[in-house]
């Protein structure tokens, strides 16, 4: 039931969480080989360099689901925005609302912490994610997000 489930931020033990989980939507989206490892994740959100953070919904014990985050620079309003990574929860979850509790936590954790703006980006492919940003009231900003990485990475860099 909804009304067993806890949001709670992230502790260092529950990397092994985040990164199973995150590893549970890439596998979802057809990504070959899940590059999260306990340690990885660990390093990235509790390291000396942490970048991103975790709001993990529990039910009973169980971790059902997460959204990772971090802040970033939004020049349109000269202030810090943010940047949602992901947003993952278990399949035989998912007629639970948790999503939306979910983002209803991060959305107060973004007003609490002063942050200007929530933004995030999803594959089209992915037409139940769009949906489900669409009725919490999100608007598709227009923005296209660009990638480079591996080779392209390296002839950019020389």
């Amino acid at each position: 039931m909804t009304s067993d489930i806890i949001i709670s931020k992230a502790r260092p033990e529950d990397s092994i969480h985040v990164a199973d989980m995150s590893n549970a939507l890439h596998v979802e989206l057809d990504y070959d080989n899940p590059p999260h490892t306990t340690e990885s994740i660990h390093k990235m959100m509790f390291g000396p360099k942490a970048l991103i953070k975790s709001l993990i919904a529990w039910n009973g014990g169980r971790a059902v689901g997460q959204t990772i985050f971090q802040p970033f620079y939004n020049p349109d309003y000269s202030k810090i925005g943010l940047w949602m990574t992901e947003l993952y929860v278990a399949p035989d979850m998912r007629s639970e609302k948790i999503g939306n509790k979910l983002m209803k936590a991060l959305g107060k954790l973004a007003i609490d912490e002063g942050y200007i703006s929530m933004w995030w980006s999803v594959l089209h492919r992915n037409e139940a994610a769009c949906r489900f940003y669409e009725r919490l009231g999100a608007r598709n900003s227009g923005a296209l997000q660009y990638e480079i990485d591996g080779n392209e990475l390296k002839d950019l860099a020389r």
